[in-house]
């Protein structure tokens, strides 16, 4: 008895003594909680096709036009879009300037997907500026120009971007759905757009004129007496002299999508097992004689096999200057694909030009200028329907990409990976250092050490006719690609390689002695 008392002085002294505290330190005992703020609805409206020297924030889906938040920017609070469930949030907007290029916007306390990321402020003029206090899922988060931090396995925030004609110091890309977007849409903060250029007819080019016998001279020709099967993408790569026009006079992004002849499901995805990407096309790129890029950029570990997206012929297979080892391919309608940045090829491709959907073509990459970057798959897509404007018939292969089905090729079927003859010099060098982390990627280093597939020099091409000067569309279509011949001891990574590959050939030996044996042992008998 005396002790359930002694319990119950010491429970009301603690209660005392906790209620004591609370009160000394200005509280209570019930929790406190912080409001959401009253957000107003941002009123989305598309992008103008004048300049917008500060727009508060844009949504670009693939395949729509640019839904712009707050435009033009102003003063204005707690602002969300939409309203409930926001995407994207910030508690005040300040703007300032007059023109489009003085135009400035000053967002505080933003918020992207409900706060999973977050930043103190974000300011801009005319798209340029400053990101304070970003986080991710609460952790602080430090980025230098062009720099990225991942979100899970389906995003990435980067700190300053530019789509198309829209720059802006925070955006994040979707690299698969989430939420209500779609892979591949960008949110862009503060950002500004330049304004639209008119539209320009396409310049052809006189067929009876001089191409100077280059390959990758842009042969134009009409709809009507293109070769609806034809093979070679020679009238889509440019010539040196293309690369020199100047940038007001280059034809703008396409955005159309038009179809390619098939269903959706005839095509294959062209990395084996998927990539990472968001839609780059269209975005700016000083090395390119039109200042834009033609295509997305497919990101996966460096050895991951490409494959054919359709079936159909090989052409152009070899080194290109940006590309590093590309090839292109065509399928049955005509429509042409480029893939660029290989580490290598399939050494079955060499010697067979036509090949089948899902079929390995090479292995992913970062050869040409993409030797800094990591490594990825450029991959373009140039319809039949846009082949007479040449090079710049590229459309955004985003929304392609997104309904093409994904293959993994077993690992009976992957073929040996194999390399041509880079240019002497810095290319040579590079390209060597891929191709050693392709065997290494691929588990090959020792067999290729020990027994180096021969390379195809500049003369072995020229006799072989994979040289890409003096050739015109028809004579690619006969053009077979060159071949690196496999020496005898590459028979072991087809047989699984190492030890595992000898024990295989010892019983394989031992099979044929105890026939043998057994055939020497029943001759008397016969």
């Amino acid at each position: 008895m005396r002790r359930g008392v002694w319990l119950f002085v010491l429970g009301v002294l603690a209660a005392a003594i906790g209620a004591a505290s609370a009160h000394a330190d200005g509280t209570t005992g019930t929790t406190a909680t912080t409001s959401t703020p009253a957000y107003a609805r941002l009123t989305p409206s598309f992008l103008p096709a004048a300049c917008v020297g500060a727009g508060e924030a844009a949504i670009v889906e693939p395949g729509s036009r640019v839904l712009a938040l707050g435009t033009p920017a102003s003063s204005r609070g707690p602002s969300a879009y939409p309203a409930t469930t926001p995407l994207v949030a910030f508690a005040s907007a300040t703007a300032g300037g007059s023109t489009c290029k003085t135009a400035s916007v000053t967002l505080q306390s933003v918020s992207l997907f409900g706060g999973l990321v977050t930043a103190t402020s974000v300011s801009a003029t005319h798209g340029s500026g400053t990101v304070s206090g970003l986080a991710i899922n609460g952790s602080s988060v430090v980025l230098a120009a062009g720099q990225t931090a991942l979100l899970g396995d389906w995003g990435e925030v980067t700190s300053g971007r530019t789509v198309g004609r829209l720059t802006a110091p925070l955006a994040v890309v979707l690299f698969a759905a989430h939420g209500s977007l779609p892979a591949g849409t960008t949110i862009l903060l503060g950002f500004a757009a330049s304004a639209q250029p008119a539209a320009r007819p396409p310049k052809h080019q006189n067929p009876s004129s001089d191409t100077s016998g280059s390959a990758h001279q842009p042969t134009k020709t009409t709809p009507s007496t293109r070769p609806q099967t034809t093979a070679a993408p020679a009238h889509i790569e440019k010539s040196k002299k293309y690369r020199h026009h100047k940038k007001k006079h280059a034809p703008q992004p396409l955005t159309a999508r038009p179809s390619l002849g098939y269903k959706p499901g005839h095509y294959v995805f062209p990395v084996n097992g998927g990539a990472s990407y968001g839609d780059t096309y269209g975005g700016v790129r000083n090395d390119i004689y039109d200042g834009w890029h033609h295509g997305d950029d497919l990101f996966a570990k460096l050895g991951t096999p490409v494959v054919a997206v359709a079936t159909g012929k090989l052409s152009l297979v070899g080194w290109n200057r940006l590309g590093g080892w590309r090839l292109w391919l065509t399928d049955g309608k005509g429509n042409s694909f480029y893939y660029a940045h290989l580490a290598g090829y399939s050494r079955w491709i060499l010697d067979h030009p036509n090949v089948k959907a899902g079929q390995v073509l090479g292995f992913l990459g970062r050869t040409g200028d993409a030797f800094t970057t990591d490594p990825h798959l450029h991959f373009e897509i140039h319809p039949a329907l846009y082949l007479s404007l040449g090079y710049d018939g590229a459309v955004d292969p985003t929304t392609y990409l997104q309904k093409w089905h994904t293959v993994w090729v077993p690992k009976n079927e992957m073929p040996q990976p194999a390399k041509l003859a880079a240019p002497v010099g810095t290319p040579a060098q590079e390209a060597a250092v891929v191709w050693h982390e392709l065997l290494a990627a691929r588990h090959l280093l020792g067999t290729h050490e020990r027994a180096r597939a021969p390379l195809v020099t500049p003369d072995e091409f020229l006799r072989r006719g994979m040289v890409e000067a003096a050739a015109s569309p028809r004579r690619i279509t006969n053009i077979r690609a060159t071949s690196a011949h496999a020496a005898a001891s590459d028979v072991l990574p087809w047989l699984g390689g190492g030890s595992g590959g000898i024990a295989l050939l010892a019983l394989s030996a031992g099979g044929f002695f105890v026939r043998r044996r057994r055939r020497t042992a029943a001759e008397p008998a016969s």
